[in-house]
């Protein structure tokens, strides 16, 4: 029985075509461009960081609300993956 986080057949192929073609491209742009694009996604992304943390509507003691939306946004935004313990541990 396949997991069900694991995408299928088509869509494992998909992602494999569509990886190639980014490498493939990526190695024809010069490396500023790449460097770039990089620096500006992040400046967008602490920009956004710095909107949760700067949200007047939310409390302090609704720290960890903060806390969730930021790592949601590593999740979301860099696909970074974190461990963090689980609120029933």
């Amino acid at each position: 029985m396949r997991n069900r986080e694991e995408p299928d057949t088509p869509t494992a192929l998909y992602h494999a075509v569509v990886g190639k073609m980014v490498l493939d491209h990526m190695e024809r742009v010069h490396p500023t461009v790449i460097s770039h694009a990089v620096e500006s996604r992040a400046v967008q992304t602490l920009e956004a960081i710095r909107c949760v943390l700067e949200n007047s509507r939310l409390e302090d003691t609704e720290c960890c609300e903060r806390i969730e939306n930021l790592v949601d946004l590593f999740f979301r935004e860099l696909n970074v993956k974190i461990d963090r313990c689980s609120e029933t541990e």
